[in-house]
């Protein structure tokens, strides 16, 4: 009997740091220390082995789910995360890291900096490789600028923008001429259709979630990956389950407690109740509800409880008044959100250098 061959449902695009491992790069000390990690020294962001693990098991027997890495760190380092990915239970389908010594040595010093180039390329060539049809989600940070690169990638995916706009922005980018010329036949490349369905940026650095308002409602900030996870819930790219991993590791792994993720659920469920019909929140809750505890312990008992609160929140939300409709979307000025991204990252430097920057994620009701 023939093999039966699965085809792609999802792809799952990732960054590296911050997104998925605690990666600390803001200085040139930071950024050796990091560099001479072991595989095993390596930290992750809560959550994200979970979340990874859950993707792969959402996946159904004849529609695989796809996951792939675009990674700032150099190639040089390329046995040391495949080894931390092996520590973690699962191998990715592909992941790209800057060849940063390369470019030192051709003395392309702002091609080792800028992440527009870099990223742009890499995300076209992945989609010019994907089949036709397939869907994609994304997930990066705030730590560079993730939120305007991949808006920028699924309005050039779908065929929103024109060649000589991704040009200037790519000049502005101060991108080198044979990184513009790469990028544009990628781009041409590439079957244009609606396939990113969703970004999540993970604030790393805490910038308020209302930063990204112009990137809404396709981009959606979280402070964590239970956040993730329950939003790929409510978009039915993930099964419940998820959720529930997530939520558990996040619980007997990183020391969370209940009431910190139910917070956490409500804050999602309230920021994107404008964009997600009753049916959705009330189809998480019930699901929720659906899934069976583990027998016994005190964490599947934290979990049980965790996953109760949620579920309730879900509907309290879902119960309350209709928040004004979105404004009705125009499209995007991408070199102007281009500069102001420029200002945003230049802002969060500075504050950073000053000693402003916030270290803590904020409590319920003060975002």
């Amino acid at each position: 009997m023939p093999r039966k061959v699965a085809r792609v449902r999802h792809i799952f695009r990732w960054d590296l740091d911050k997104t998925y491992l605690r990666t600390e790069f803001d200085s040139v000390r930071a950024l050796v220390r990091t560099a001479r990690l072991s595989a095993e020294a390596r930290e992750n962001i809560p959550g994200s082995a979970a979340l990874i693990r859950a993707i792969r098991q959402s996946a159904s027997d004849d529609a695989r789910h796809e996951i792939y890495f675009v990674s700032g760190s150099p190639e040089q380092l390329r046995g040391v995360i495949e080894k931390k990915f092996a520590l973690d239970g699962f191998a990715p389908d592909g992941f790209v890291l800057k060849p940063a010594v390369s470019d030192l040595f051709r003395a392309r010093f702002r091609a080792i900096k800028n992440q527009v180039p870099y990223k742009l390329g890499a995300l076209l060539t992945g989609r010019a490789q994907a089949p036709v049809g397939a869907k994609e989600t994304l997930l990066g940070d705030d730590a560079e600028s993730d939120a305007f690169i991949y808006s920028f990638y699924a309005d050039l995916v779908r065929g929103g923008v024109e060649d000589k706009v991704l040009r200037e922005v790519l000049r502005r980018a101060r991108a080198y001429d044979d990184q513009i010329a790469y990028i544009s036949r990628e781009f041409e490349a590439i079957v244009h259709e609606p396939a990113i369905l969703r970004v999540i940026i993970h604030l790393d650095q805490l910038t308020p979630p209302a930063a990204f308002a112009e990137y809404s409602p396709l981009v959606v900030p979280i402070y964590n990956h239970l956040q993730t996870a329950l939003m790929l819930a409510l978009d039915g790219t993930l099964r419940i389950e998820a959720v529930r991993v997530v939520a558990r590791e996040l619980l007997e792994a990183f020391g969370y407690d209940p009431t910190r993720l139910t917070n956490s659920a409500e804050d999602l469920f309230r920021r994107r109740r404008a964009f997600v019909a009753p049916e959705a929140l009330e189809r998480v809750a019930s699901e929720i509800r659906g899934q069976s505890g583990d027998s016994s312990g005190n964490s599947a008992e934290a979990l049980g409880e965790t996953m109760a609160r949620i579920a309730d929140r879900a509907d309290w939300v879902k119960s309350r008044p209709e928040p004004r409709p979105p404004a009705e979307n125009k499209p995007r000025d991408y070199v102007e959100l281009f500069e102001r991204e420029e200002a945003r990252r230049a802002e969060t430097r500075k504050a950073k250098k000053d000693g402003k920057a916030p270290v803590t994620e904020p409590a319920p009701g003060e975002r």
